[in-house]
C-alpha cells in the first residue's frame, strides 16, 4: 500500500536482523542488554518519500483491538528506544489502518485513521482498497 502511495519501503526490523544472525550461525544475543533490547524493538520498516524524508514504521495486527501482554512489553521498549517511529495498527474492522507515533500512542492510547496522517500521505481510496483486503482475508 505504501509503495502504491509513492513511498520506498525497506525491511528493517528484528526479524530481518535475526534472519541474518541465523544464516551466519552467530550466537544468540544476550537478554536485557540495551543493544539487544534496541534490536528486539526495532520498527519493521523504513519508509522514504520522494523528498528523502524517512520514517520508521512498526506494523501490528490486532484481530479484536485488545492489547495483550506481549504488545504492552513491546510498547514499553519501543517508546524508550524508538519514540519517533510510527505504529501502524491493522485490524479487520473500520478503520482498518490506524496510525500514531509510538511516543504519542504510549502517552495517550490514541490512534487515528491512516488517511489523516500529516506525514504519510495515503489516499482514502488506497486505504479503502487495502482495508477491503484486510477485512476479507484476516477476519
Amino acid at each position: 500500500m505504501l509503495r502504491e502511495a509513492g513511498y520506498s519501503v525497506y525491511r528493517f526490523g528484528y526479524e530481518g536482523i535475526l534472519q541474518n544472525f541465523a544464516q551466519k550461525g552467530l550466537p544468540r544475543m544476550k537478554a536485557r542488554t540495551v543493544p539487544a533490547e534496541k534490536i528486539r524493538s526495532m520498527p519493521d520498516f523504513i519508509v522514504m518519500n520522494k523528498d528523502g524524508d524517512v520514517f520508521f514504521i512498526e506494523v501490528k495486527y490486532r484481530n479484536n483491538g485488545e492489547e495483550d501482554q506481549y504488545f504492552k512489553e513491546w510498547l514499553r521498549k519501543a517508546v524508550k528506544y524508538w519514540p519517533e517511529a510510527k505504529i501502524l495498527l491493522l485490524h479487520p474492522y473500520e478503520p482498518c489502518f490506524q496510525i500514531s507515533t509510538i511516543f504519542d500512542y504510549a502517552k495517550t492510547g490514541k490512534l487515528y485513521p491512516l488517511e489523516r496522517d500529516k506525514f504519510l500521505k495515503v489516499s482514502k481510496k488506497l486505504v479503502a482498497d487495502y482495508g477491503d483486503l484486510i477485512s476479507r482475508y484476516l477476519r
